[in-house]
């Protein structure tokens, strides 16, 4: 495969190039500083089209306002085991009662992406640690010829924009 050199240009996209990648590797490693379900959403494609593959995300900074406080609900002390349980059913509720989430397409995929979750198939976790980075690392299946590993870097986080 050639090296690419990827911009905001329609024929060198990263949504595509990651696609294209995601669809043909075993496992896949990404760092990024952001991440948005809106991001994920936008791999879908490709994930649905390999049914043998691991996806590990750490993500360094923040994730999406919609979901940034079902994380939070486990951190406060004061509260019992049931109001954590109670308050993170409630911020679910509050966050997918919206016009971006509430579509059959969503539901669809929310659906794909649980089922990924419970089988250890996507892993998603924070940094200790404040990071920046953007690195998106491939684990290329046999069928590749040439290469078994790739990565990108840059300055894409995995968000929708």
């Amino acid at each position: 495969m050639p090296n690419y050199f990827i911009t905001n240009q329609e024929t060198k996209d990263l949504r595509k190039r990651l696609i294209q990648l995601i669809s043909n590797s075993v496992e896949l490693k990404f760092l990024v500083g952001f991440f948005y379900f809106s991001g994920i959403r936008e791999l879908y494609d490709g994930l649905k089209q390999n049914e043998n593959f691991t996806l590990r995300v750490l993500v360094g900074l923040d994730v999406d306002k919609l979901s940034y406080g079902l994380i939070e609900f486990s951190n406060e002390e004061k509260l019992t085991d049931e109001e954590k349980i109670d308050n993170f059913f409630t911020s679910i509720h509050k966050s997918i009662n919206t016009d971006f989430f509430d579509n059959k397409e969503f539901y669809e995929q929310i659906k794909f992406f649980i089922e990924l979750i419970k089988s250890d198939k996507l892993i998603i976790r924070k940094t200790l640690k404040p990071n920046h980075s953007k690195l998106y690392i491939f684990h290329l299946d046999d069928k590749q010829v040439g290469r078994k590993k790739l990565f990108i870097t840059g300055s894409s986080n995995l968000t929708k924009a």
